[in-house]
């Protein structure tokens, strides 16, 4: 997984759901803790949704964080 693969899975959801936003992603390595990482994608102007937990639900089975 790359963090523009990992765009591209919010940008689909996003449009499938009715929304358009700017998004910006990034992998983060904890090295400190394991020595794990992960991608985070931002979505930037996101205004409060109930669907917030639903897409954040469908980027961690995608294999990435949604952050806030």
């Amino acid at each position: 997984m790359t963090p523009n693969h990992a765009k591209k899975i919010v940008k689909a959801w996003l449009e499938v759901n009715g929304f358009s936003y700017k998004l910006s992603a990034k992998t983060i390595d904890f090295i400190d803790l394991a020595r794990g990482s992960c991608i985070f994608v931002k979505i930037h102007g996101w205004k409060p949704s109930p669907l917030w937990d639903e897409l954040k639900k469908h980027c961690r089975k995608s294999g990435f964080c949604l952050e806030s």
